[in-house]
Formats: C-alpha cells, sequence, structure tokens
C-alpha cells in the first residue's frame, strides 16, 4: 500500500509527502517521522499505521486534537480521500494513487468542530488559524528518521524573500 500525505495550501495547491514507513508519527519534535514545529502540534500529536489491508490514523493524546473530515477522532480509519488535520495543517489521504493530485488540487479544507466538554449545549466551535506561524516556522520543517527528504516549500514566494 503507498500512502501519500498531499499538504493543501493556502493558494489552492498541493505538496506531496509519501510515508517514510509502515508507521509513521507526526508531531513537533525533530525525531518524529513528519516533523512539524509548531507550537499548536504536540511533540508527538498523531501515528498512521498501515497495514495490507487498511489504514489507521491514532491520536496519541494530543492537546489540540487530530481531525479527520472535520471530527475529532481518537483513532479512526483513514480512506482515500480524507482530510486529516492537525492544528492549521491539513493533508489530504492518498491510497495507492487515489485519489489524483489533479482530484485534490484546489480541494478545500474542512474547517474542524470542536466541542468544549463543559458546554451542554454541544455549540461547534471553531478552531484559530496559526498557518501564518507555520508558514513563518517552515524553514525548520523536516522530515525525520532516516527519511531524508525536505518538507515542501508551502508558503510561497512572497513569504520568503529569500527565494531565487
Amino acid at each position: 500500500m503507498q500512502i501519500t500525505l498531499f499538504l493543501l495550501k493556502k493558494d489552492g495547491s498541493t505538496a506531496a509527502i509519501s510515508l517514510p514507513s509502515t508507521v509513521a508519527v507526526i508531531g513537533r519534535r525533530q525525531d518524529c517521522d513528519l516533523s512539524i514545529p509548531l507550537s499548536v502540534i504536540s511533540r508527538k500529536h498523531c501515528e498512521i499505521n498501515a497495514d495490507q489491508s487498511k489504514l489507521m490514523v491514532r491520536d496519541l493524546h494530543s492537546k489540540n486534537g487530530t481531525f479527520v473530515n472535520g471530527e475529532r477522532i481518537e483513532e479512526t480509519r483513514l480512506n482515500a480521500g480524507d482530510q486529516l488535520r492537525l492544528g492549521p495543517v491539513t493533508f489530504v489521504v492518498q491510497i495507492d494513487g487515489i485519489p489524483t493530485e489533479t482530484d485534490i488540487t484546489g480541494v478545500e479544507p474542512m474547517e474542524p468542530i470542536r466541542v468544549s466538554l463543559e458546554d451542554k449545549t454541544d455549540r461547534p466551535k471553531q478552531e484559530e488559524d496559526h498557518f501564518d506561524e507555520f508558514a513563518k516556522d517552515l524553514k525548520d520543517v523536516k522530515l525525520g528518521g532516516s527519511h531524508t527528504a525536505e518538507f515542501p516549500d508551502i508558503t510561497g514566494d512572497d513569504l520568503n524573500p529569500q527565494a531565487p
């Protein structure tokens, strides 16, 4: 099973990130398989586990939660085309080439719905947008472990004045 996470950029384009192994930890720590150095991302935020028949994601007791298709999860199965959101960062899950990159380009990220435990009316609360913080810190993002690929630029030239 070939798993690729497509980062949804604010301009509607995408950036592909292949998972380095069948079990990948995503978090703020540099030793995570996918490191995202944002304060809203927990040190070890979530784990993606792929076997031959299914792809699972499990929240690792993150402070701000892991969301699949807008719903906060503890553990759930990921399907092709699902949106995985950690803080301001949204990925679309591609499994064995489905959906295609063309189908993913231009997809709008689903907003997560947050329900406070103290709020008995179950009114949804919108998560703060920390994407600009992520864009500023992007120069420090890298894949950990034995994976040596650089995290793709999602900021565009307007946020990176040193870009050629």
